[in-house]
């Protein structure tokens, strides 16, 4: 989920579209996710087998361990790799519309050098 509306992306100051949607669904397991991927990429762009840090990076941030844990779990059956961003709040904002990360495919080994930059 990304925070776009009618005029483009909207500032939700400190928040991220994730935040917003965990507060308006109480008790849900909220994992942001296959959002800073082209459909297309990720309708072809998929590898099984080889080594995950040369598959393309998928990336995910959450605040519940064990949802992250299945999320990245089918991220790999599909043929890419899980790349950690962090919490709702510090892994949402990295995932944003017109970060590093938005929209670049990348392998897991570049992701990693990309986030840590």
């Amino acid at each position: 989920m990304n925070q776009y509306g009618p005029g483009g992306i909207i500032d939700l100051g400190d928040s991220t579209a994730s935040e917003e949607t965990a507060k308006r669904l109480p008790g849900a397991r909220v994992v942001k996710a296959f959002n800073t991927m082209h459909f297309k990429t990720l309708a072809t762009g998929g590898q099984l087998g080889g080594p995950p840090d040369q598959r393309l990076a998928l990336f995910l941030a959450g605040d519940d361990e064990e949802a992250k844990a299945t999320v990245a779990k089918l991220m790999d059956e599909i043929g890419f790799a899980a790349v950690d961003t962090g919490s709702l709040r510090e892994g949402g904002k990295r995932q944003e519309p017109d970060s590093p990360i938005y929209n670049k495919p990348m392998t897991a080994e570049e992701a990693r050098k990309a986030l840590s930059g």
